[in-house]
């Protein structure tokens, strides 16, 4: 495994040759080739490639990143296929990485370093010419600086939140100047790169043409967006229970109250190609009929039933779909199918149609449910012309933010008025500061009712699945609560390539009893 520090004289500067030579919509230039003056002589020609950045950082979203295998690993979703990773890194026991040359799933663990760090190289490329003096962006200079600085703290961000270890990198310095250093320094950068943005952005009134992001984005908008992505950068990057609770929660509060007042969607249009399904083929196919189910190991703890617990005592073998009895109303109601079927929840309805995928018994019964997601506006398709938005920000992750800081602080008044402002919209009655929990949801695996803790959890994981850091906010705050399975990956390792061209060995995180791998969970599994 990687230990040490390794200058990136080999590594990262191949790594910006593949950003030249694969990134044909970025045009991305080798910052030592003689001649990038040329290619980006023009003012045109830079903002042209630093405005590339955000489309190609949505592609640490899609269906080739590692959006889908950590859902199904959280068990945000559950699907028996074996595209993207989900059924390998889905499997109980919980397996490790395979991070070799070849690997069926290889590119969903690698996909989200190489893309992050082309676009590093973009945003490089670009504000080093107008350092440099070669090109005068004129007016457009803080808009661009503002965005490239913001870019560069979302890169180098998505990296520090899935792997390791990574580079920090700008347009101050060459290739080998970087060093791969720990997670906590490549997060360290990032939020200093969000806090430059915000900066810029604060001192002068812009905004951003929509080729940019998809649509238009003002300069309070960016820095708005700024503080939000360090809010939930700073809580997520964590690996462990005691990471997170030792994250500076008051710096995490201030950003959260200065972030999107409104929800923030990614927006595409396929009629635009790039803006097409970039970022949005991960969480489409994870909500793709015939592809997703509710995994019973969360959503479970919605029934009242018993059910829930009779198929939690099961052999994980011998696990069978069962019918989830809850007052709850963004799930279903009625005690059986048909009547479910009759009553769809607010969020879930049940699914007895031809997409029931009920496939692969083999793969694991405890993988099949009766529900899926039908609440989120995540995708219209019209014909073959696909348009929409998906939510990327939202409003009440801020609010669940500020409020976990809350309880680690002891304010549970206000935990309680977070947990109460959307329980009791959903058929379930107000708690506490001390934790009542009438209506007896969420009902956990051992049969006890909820405290307080656990109707925070339950709250922010329905109130905004598929919609945290990288889609994947249940991966994250599982991860940082403890409550992933046993032996579930906490972190991925640099890729193998990268490896090779840093002349050490590759390695491997996950699996049960291995390095990097979640203990035994809050709930027993």
């Amino acid at each position: 495994m990687w230990r040490s520090k390794h200058k990136a004289t080999s590594g990262l500067a191949a790594l910006l040759v593949v950003g030249s030579t694969a990134c044909v919509d970025l045009a991305i230039v080798n910052p030592n080739d003689p001649d990038a003056t040329r290619a980006l002589g023009t003012s045109g020609d830079v903002l042209s490639l630093v405005a590339g950045g955000y489309t190609r950082w949505t592609y640490t979203l899609s269906y080739y990143s590692s959006m889908l295998m950590f859902s199904v690993g959280s068990f945000q979703h559950s699907a028996p296929w074996a595209n993207a990773g989900m059924e390998y890194y889905g499997r109980i026991p919980r397996q490790p990485t395979i991070n070799t040359p070849g690997d069926a799933n290889v590119r969903n663990i690698t996909e989200a370093y190489y893309q992050s760090y082309r676009v590093v190289a973009a945003v490089h490329d670009g504000l080093k010419q107008v350092d440099s003096g070669i090109v005068d962006l004129g007016d457009d200079e803080t808009a661009a600086r503002a965005y490239g600085k913001y870019m560069q703290g979302l890169a180098m961000g998505t990296v520090a939140l899935l792997y390791d270890s990574g580079y920090v990198y700008d347009e101050t310095m060459e290739p080998s100047d970087a060093e791969l250093v720990g997670y906590q320094a490549v997060m360290t950068a990032a939020l200093g790169y969000f806090d430059e943005a915000i900066a810029q952005a604060n001192s002068a009134s812009f905004t951003l043409p929509a080729t940019w992001m998809g649509q238009e984005v003002t300069s309070t908008t960016l820095a708005r967006l700024a503080h939000s992505y360090k809010a939930r950068f700073r809580a997520a990057v964590a690996r462990t229970k005691a990471e997170r609770q030792a994250a500076d929660w008051n710096a995490i509060a201030a950003d959260a109250n200065a972030g999107v007042t409104a929800d923030w969607d990614l927006v595409f249009d396929c009629n635009i190609p790039t803006f097409c399904d970039n970022g949005n083929g991960g969480v489409d196919y994870a909500l793709y009929p015939g592809w997703q189910m509710q995994n019973n190991f969360v959503a479970g703890m919605a029934d009242q039933s018993g059910a829930y617990q009779t198929w939690m005592s099961t052999a994980v073998s011998n696990r069978l779909p069962f019918i989830i009895v809850t007052p709850d109303t963004r799930w279903p109601r009625g005690a059986n199918e048909a009547a479910q079927l009759a009553a769809p929840g607010e969020y879930y309805s049940v699914n007895s149609g031809s997409t029931r995928i009920w496939n692969r018994p083999d793969r694991g019964t405890w993988r099949w449910s009766y529900y899926e997601q039908t609440y989120e506006p995540f995708y219209s398709d019209a014909g073959i012309d696909w348009a929409g938005s998906i939510p990327e920000v939202r409003v009440v992750e801020m609010r669940a933010l500020v409020a976990e800081g809350d309880y680690y602080a002891g304010r549970l008044a206000n935990v309680a008025a977070f947990v109460n402002s959307t329980r009791t919209t959903h058929g379930l009655n107000a708690t506490d500061l001390a934790g009542l929990n009438t209506s007896c949801v969420p009902k956990l695996p051992n049969g006890n009712c909820g405290d307080l803790w656990e109707m925070f959890k339950w709250e922010k994981r329905l109130e905004t699945q598929f919609a945290g850091p990288l889609r994947n906010g249940w991966y994250f705050d599982a991860r940082g609560w403890g409550d992933l399975m046993e032996g579930t990956i906490l972190q991925l390792p640099v890729p193998y390539g990268e490896m090779l061209l840093l002349e050490q060995k590759a390695y491997n995180y996950g699996g049960v009893g291995g390095q990097f791998a979640a203990p035994l969970g809050t709930y027993g599994y």
